[in-house]
């Protein structure tokens, strides 16, 4: 009687923790699935944001004369008095100006300087630039 008895128990406690185990399986896999899901619009928006760079980290185009900076509308400005500016829904940019308003050549610190002035534009990074481009925006500019 005890082997019976002693049967029965190891069934019994074999049997009984297999659907905790499950629900504790099925549970944990579903937790990091919801935890990583993220807003669609969210994404999006932070898709736009960038940080000026300086001249040396900007960038240029050959366009035939010299080289000519990419100037990207400062959008939104500054968040929060910080160095992350948001560019806005449909960032826009252009090249910067190669002449000043009398006519005289500009060199790459010159332009910068024309493109920052009155808060109107940044400079951006290679990386931001392409990030930009990939997401359907500065069409009007050569990719790089």
């Amino acid at each position: 009687m005890i082997n019976v008895t002693e049967e029965k128990i190891q069934g019994q406690t074999a049997a009984a923790p297999q659907p905790a185990r499950r629900r504790l399986l099925k549970s944990t896999v579903a937790i990091p699935v919801i935890m990583t899901l993220h807003s669609g619009a969210a994404l999006a928006r932070t898709s736009n944001l960038a940080g000026p760079v300086e001249v040396g980290d900007a960038v240029k185009f050959n366009t035939g004369e010299r080289e000519q900076l990419v100037c990207v509308n400062s959008g939104d400005g500054p968040l929060d008095g910080g160095p992350t500016y948001d560019l806005g829904k449909t960032p826009t940019a252009d090249f910067a100006p190669l002449y000043d308003l009398d006519g005289n050549p500009m060199d790459l610190e010159g332009q910068a300087a024309a493109c920052r002035e009155g808060g109107a534009g940044i400079l951006i990074s290679a990386a931001a630039y392409t990030s930009l481009q990939g997401n359907g925006f500065l069409g009007n500019l050569p990719p790089l």
